[in-house]
């Protein structure tokens, strides 16, 4: 088996603040691969790292066997055609001017198009149903007509890959479905390897063959549709309740949102306390704050990224000086406002001997009864006290009935009055 790439413990990023770590991927020729995942997972940055824009800050990446880290920019695009989401250029050029740029890495330099180059061009119109607008300026297209000529321009590179950012984004379903065809046709056809991001699930788990799925630039599922958009897993990535099922007459797998995002409300939601710090709720906080929930937080320290979000969003807070361990009055003050909350929902808050104080907040309520969530069930992993305090204190609670939650989305349903009882 021949691999168009090869990625072996890549990290990359920008201004040496890694966005991708970690990444290990094998992509064969051929292929027709789906790169999925929420805004800031780190799906352009890969793509990015595959042409080489966005240097690497550690590990391998080869093209074709090659390391990029050796290709001159003018071989990587002999091999290497890019669609990107948008494509604009400031000079009023032709429709059949665009698709000519795509000769430009196979043309010697300061040469002219020769008769072959013409050729391909014509070909390359042909497939795209774009020759009826070759003389057409291309800010005069429509999005559909624009993009089918950016992928004629890449069609006219001859390349051996092809990465499609986002591609489809902009164009409504009848285009989107063209362009998808088009480039299916290209990889069936010529054996052209594609690699394309998205955020339509449904699309890519129609069209490519294999998905990767990422999350904070780690890779957290590859394999084919079924085996990667299941419910769980895009739950734990995408933070909301999804449906997966598979089209009994096309045999392709369907993802739809369970059910609207938030519950009609007339009057404001259950209180809720949430105990967080670390930058652990910023998440949390802002779903249930979008849920219609009423907020209140602590014991948080002064400068904590989770007591910006809160103080953003109004929340009351029971604060303490930044570094600094819980102390009694700060934590008098959260147990007052947990008081007045139906509900205490316990972060994936890593725990020390500085913040361990907060667990007597869960502690009083679920001996008082009321319902106590807990976020992330690896607390063992996130305790840094002495003699695993935190773990059996935890693991008590859920003796005495706490809940553990591996996703938000989850969370958010078991609450009082939230999208399970709307």
């Amino acid at each position: 088996m021949t691999h168009v790439v090869t990625m072996q413990d890549v990290a990359a990023g920008y201004r040496g603040k890694p966005v991708l770590a970690g990444i290990a991927l094998s992509i064969a020729e051929g292929d027709m691969v789906g790169l999925l995942g929420p805004n800031g997972a780190g799906k352009t940055t890969l793509l990015r790292a595959l042409t080489g824009l966005t240097p690497l800050l550690g590990g391998t990446i080869r093209l074709f066997g090659r390391d990029i880290a050796g290709m001159r920019p003018p071989d990587r695009a002999r091999l290497v055609a890019v669609i990107p989401q948008e494509f604009a250029t400031p000079m009023s050029f032709s429709v059949q001017d665009i698709v000519m740029i795509g000769r430009t890495a196979a043309l010697p330099r300061w040469s002219r198009p020769a008769r072959d180059d013409y050729r391909i061009v014509e070909r390359a119109m042909a497939y795209t149903d774009v020759t009826d607008l070759r003389d057409r300026p291309l800010q005069e297209l429509s999005g559909g007509e624009k993009q089918r000529a950016v992928v004629a321009m890449a069609l006219a590179q001859e390349p051996r890959l092809i990465l499609m950012d986002e591609a489809t984004s902009h164009l409504d379903i009848n285009h989107r479905l063209e362009i998808m065809q088009i480039v299916e046709r290209l990889n069936t056809e010529q054996g052209v390897t594609v690699v394309m991001t998205s955020h339509d699930l449904n699309l890519a788990a129609e069209f490519c063959r294999r998905l990767v799925l990422l999350d904070h630039g780690r890779l957290v599922a590859d394999g084919t549709p079924a085996e990667v958009l299941t419910e769980d897993g895009l739950r734990r990535v995408y933070h909301c309740d999804i449906r997966v099922h598979r089209d009994a007459a096309s045999g392709v797998v369907n993802v739809a949102p369970a059910r609207r995002l938030t519950p009609r409300r007339r009057t404001p939601g259950p209180r809720v306390h949430v105990v967080a710090g670390g930058g652990s709720a910023g998440e949390l906080i802002r779903r249930l704050n979008l849920y219609g929930f009423r907020i209140s937080c602590g014991v948080l320290n002064q400068g904590d990224t989770d007591e910006q979000v809160a103080s953003a969003l109004g929340c009351p807070l029971a604060l303490e000086k930044p570094f600094s361990p819980v102390g009694p009055e700060s934590l008098a003050q959260a147990a007052e406002l947990a008081a007045e909350a139906e509900a205490i929902v316990l972060s994936d808050v890593p725990f020390g001997s500085g913040n361990v104080a907060n667990l007597e907040i869960a502690e009083r309520a679920i001996e008082q009864g009321r319902p106590v969530l807990i976020l992330g069930p690896d607390i063992a992993a996130r305790d840094y006290t002495a003699e695993g305090e935190a773990r059996r204190r935890v693991e008590a609670l859920v003796k005495k009935g706490a809940r553990l939650f591996e996703s938000v989305a989850e969370l958010l349903a078991a609450l009082p009055g939230g999208a399970a009882g709307s």
